[in-house]
């Protein structure tokens, strides 16, 4: 008979009752179950009057099956073995990648990137922290792969690249008004961060006196500096791609044509142990897929 048509059955009292007898006693298996011993007790006399016979014969050594429980048992054995085979199984199916990602990166770009990241990879939960991960490793952070800022070399790790920086001046739509060449940020407050350098070399690419410039205001991130811009409290250097929804919504506008190309960039890394992995390999090429026409 099917058990989707028969009545429905005391899984529970089951259980009990092969921990009772894998244990043999039932002080030992209320302590395997977290239970009392009057619960795994009331459990084995419940399923003794459903069958209508008795499972066990108590003696002053612990238990001992009788031939019908002992026949229930073996059947019970096998079937919770082969459940607790299954439910392992489909468990390791489903396993953690956990990904260390730039703030700015982060918002800008992975997030919208996560839909397709999660469709692609449907047993694996996705985790990722937001960090730059400065001076540590992957194993030092606990992370299986991470996205990274640089020119794409790193001792033992795989880097694929995924974005190539192009910096260019932003601001907010009322403020990029104000300006028509690059001459007239001489007039405005500069928003930078860590390299401070960006604003230096973007200028003396576009022909303009840096040393003229109003004193500039740091911030410790990328994303606090066009927040600030996306305010109208002054001009960010911010990546095109990075910013292209920005640029499509109209909060943030490049009132000039120039960009500065450092040779930096961010890109997806590993451990040279990991390169065959299939969920990384899935996640680089969901990202991959992603690039920019220049990347691909």
């Amino acid at each position: 008979m099917s058990y989707a048509h028969a009545r429905p059955l005391p899984l529970h009292a089951l259980l009990v009752f092969a921990t009772a007898r894998r244990t043999g006693s039932f002080t030992r298996a209320a302590t395997a179950l977290g239970v009392t011993q009057g619960a795994v007790s009331r459990q084995v006399k419940f399923l003794e009057d459903e069958i209508g016979t008795a499972l066990f014969v108590r003696h002053k050594l612990g238990l001992r099956t009788t031939p019908a429980g002992e026949t229930l048992f073996t059947t019970v054995d096998d079937a919770l073995d082969r459940i607790a085979t299954a439910y392992d199984g489909l468990r390791q199916r489903r396993h953690t990648l956990t990904l260390r990602v730039p703030p700015t990166l982060a918002v800008r770009w992975f997030i919208p990137l996560l839909p397709s990241l999660r469709l692609a990879l449907p047993d694996v939960d996705i985790r990722v922290a937001t960090d730059d991960g400065r001076g540590r490793s992957l194993a030092e952070d606990g992370v299986d792969a991470a996205i990274l800022y640089g020119r794409g070399s790193w001792p033992g790790l795989v880097a694929i690249p995924l974005l190539a920086e192009r910096l260019t001046p932003v601001c907010h739509p009322a403020l990029a008004r104000e300006m028509t060449k690059p001459e007239d940020l001489q007039r405005q407050r500069l928003l930078q961060c860590a390299p401070h350098d960006a604003w230096r070399r973007w200028l003396e690419q576009a022909g303009v006196d840096a040393d003229r410039l109003c004193h500039p205001e740091t911030f410790d991130t990328l994303e606090l500096a066009l927040s600030a811009a996306t305010r109208g409290m002054g001009v960010a250097l911010g990546d095109q791609t990075l910013l292209s929804e920005a640029f499509r919504d109209g909060i943030l506008v490049a009132p000039f044509a120039q960009t500065l190309d450092r040779g930096m960039g961010y890109h997806l890394v590993f451990g040279e142990g990991d390169q065959n992995t299939p969920a990384l390999d899935l996640l680089a090429t969901v990202m991959t897929a992603r690039r920019p026409d220049h990347l691909a």
